[in-house]
């Protein structure tokens, strides 16, 4: 933490350094740039996040294999534009059952910004970059999510609200990977410098487009009378990606190929996830996530699916 603070604050402190010997028009940018750094080191924060996940691969009502995980999450952040914009970076390191070590994880890095928070809608723009690591390139997620909510129905045991939202986004890498290729001109993958992929039986070639998503969700929380610091949510997902896929045909007119993308394929995921989420107090937060998830929309049983459940505990550092 304090490399980070230190190499915040260094790059200012030698800008005023600079500018002061300049006069008296000099102190006033001075002042300016010393009250910049104030904000970012008085609205930054710093917390940990421990989690334990659990993934259960059903085979009818059997559970075919289970494989646990460790994961820890320290994050480091600050809160500008009067807490409207907030920018973050999560490291990691994960352990899984079958290694004796832990294995970092790519830094993350996130900016949010909260352009409407009104009582019954808010509009939050974000970029999630996930950072080269191991030899991993860099992938790139842009996405706004909207949310409608309705006013907090109020019974006798507690609160309900009900909530929607969608989230489309562009995803893109610095190593994009390989798409599915319809080879139409009838000439050897080899020849027209394609990738033949033995386990799909498929020619492939470099993906050139970004691919295109979408989340939509459908939720209802419930906040008890008695106990105001547990939140019970349930939640339907679906996910649904566009993923560019091309086509290699004969040139009109010439001997050569051209290889052109063709459109997307469509794949959906849908998921339900059980959210128990305890505040113990202004630092210590428990949340508990229990997930199902099913392929298509809704439009499968539970044969051969998967269920998650992990569990978090968040603790705030300053």
């Amino acid at each position: 933490m304090r490399q980070f603070l230190r190499l915040a604050v260094f790059p200012v402190l030698s800008a005023v350094c600079v500018v002061a010997s300049e006069g008296a028009f000099a102190q006033e940018v001075t002042a300016e740039k010393r009250a910049s750094a104030q904000d970012i080191l008085t609205n930054a924060y710093s917390k940990v996040e421990f989690r334990h996940g659990l993934n259960l691969s059903m085979k009818g009502d059997k559970v075919e294999n289970v494989t646990p995980r460790m994961e820890a999450r320290p994050i480091i952040g600050t809160r500008l534009l009067n807490g409207r914009l907030d920018t973050s970076v999560t490291f990691g390191a994960i352990k899984n059952a079958d290694s004796a070590e832990f294995t970092q994880r790519n830094p993350e890095i996130i900016a949010e910004l909260t352009a409407v928070d009104a009582k019954n809608f808010s509009f939050v723009p974000y970029i999630d970059l996930n950072t080269p690591f191991q030899g991993k390139g860099t992938t790139g997620k842009l996405a706004a999510t909207t949310t409608v909510k309705s006013n907090e129905l109020p019974n006798a045991l507690g609160m309900v609200t009900l909530s929607a939202s969608v989230e489309p986004a562009i995803e893109t890498a610095s190593r994009p990977g390989f798409a599915p290729v319809d080879n139409k001109a009838g000439r050897p993958a080899q020849d027209l410098g394609l990738v033949y992929n033995e386990e799909d039986s498929t020619a492939q070639t470099v993906k050139r487009e970004p691919n295109l998503s979408n989340e939509a969700t459908l939720s209802v929380s419930f906040k008890p009378a008695n106990l105001s610091a547990m939140t019970a949510s349930v939640t339907g997902f679906v996910d649904t990606e566009w993923a560019p896929k091309y086509e290699a045909v004969s040139v009109d007119g010439e001997e050569g190929v051209a290889v052109r993308k063709s459109g997307y394929k469509v794949t959906n995921t849908t998921f339900n996830r059980l959210r128990l989420t305890y505040a113990v107090n202004d630092r210590v937060l428990l949340i508990n996530d229990t997930l199902q998830y099913i392929d298509g929309v809704y439009a499968k049983g539970v044969d051969g699916k998967r269920w998650e459940n992990v569990a978090r505990l968040s603790y705030t550092l300053f």
